[in-house]
C-alpha cells in the first residue's frame, strides 16, 4: 500500500476479519482490523488509487470499504 509510510500487507482471515500488517515492524505488526464478514474472508483487492478495498467471504458476501478522507 502506498498511502502510508512503510510496507503494508492486507490479508483476509478465517476469523472473518481483514487485517493490515506493517511488515517493517518487529512487534505489534497489525495496523488495522476490519470486521463485518460472517464467514472466512477469502479475497481482498484494492482499486488503482487505493481509496477502495473490496473483500469477499466464503458465503459470497462482498464488502467494499472506503478509506476515510483526511
Amino acid at each position: 500500500m502506498s498511502f502510508r509510510q512503510g510496507a503494508c500487507v492486507v490479508t483476509g482471515s478465517e476469523d472473518m476479519c481483514v487485517y493490515f500488517f506493517d511488515v517493517e515492524r518487529a512487534s505489534r505488526a497489525i495496523v488495522n482490523k476490519l470486521q463485518g464478514h460472517s464467514a472466512a474472508v477469502l479475497g481482498v483487492s484494492f482499486n488503482c488509487d487505493e481509496s477502495l478495498l473490496a473483500s469477499s467471504d466464503a458465503k459470497g458476501m462482498v464488502i467494499v470499504w472506503r478509506r476515510e478522507q483526511k
